[in-house]
């Protein structure tokens, strides 16, 4: 009886692979948060990227500018794509463009004429300042405009997320968009 417990008190007191076990328990805890933390900094690092390349790509598109053997939509799209050039994927770079003839008009709704707006004539019940033959909640249009206009450029990229527990909280995907607005140079 007195060996047993010699045997376990020797047992109770012996603190060898203590820290083993410690470093076992901790570990994937502590590996998860840092690739969290170099996730979101990989993400921040994008979304200025793509701010970048969208500030640079407004500052050509409002010029006008058009390379031989190209046309201007292409341009824009080349530009953002050499600004990010092997940081995204070029395929999933979305750019978009709409064109307004004031800043004021930027995010406002097509003017109503009636009570009838959604489902209304276009020039009886509202404005169709746009031309798409339909009432809008934006009264922005597709494209780049000519010399004067106001053109907002959004680029979007949907940012896949690789680590697990971050993805459990925002989702798989993380869309970064970045905005510019310019008016368009008086150009030929």
């Amino acid at each position: 009886m007195l060996r047993k417990r010699r045997l376990t008190s020797s047992l109770v007191r012996c603190d060898s692979g203590v820290t083993t076990l410690e470093f076992a328990l901790i570990a994937p805890v502590f590996l998860l948060m840092v690739m969290g933390i170099i996730e979101f900094a990989m993400i921040m690092f994008t979304a200025v990227v793509l701010e970048s390349a969208t500030n640079e790509t407004s500052r050509l598109g409002k010029t006008g500018y058009i390379a031989p053997g190209s046309t201007r939509q292409q341009e824009i799209i080349n530009n953002v794509i050499s600004h990010t050039t092997g940081l995204l994927d070029p395929n999933k770079i979305t750019v978009s463009t709409e064109v307004y003839a004031n800043f004021n008009n930027i995010g406002q709704p097509e003017p109503c004429l009636t009570q009838k707006c959604g489902g209304g004539v276009a020039g009886t019940d509202y404005v169709d300042v746009n031309g798409n033959g339909h009432w809008d909640q934006d009264m922005g249009a597709a494209g780049l405009g000519n010399a004067g206009d106001v053109v907002v450029y959004t680029v979007s990229y949907p940012w896949s997320i690789m680590t697990p527990i971050v993805s459990a909280v925002i989702g798989n995907t993380l869309t970064l968009t970045a905005r510019t607005v310019v008016r368009n140079e008086p150009y030929n």
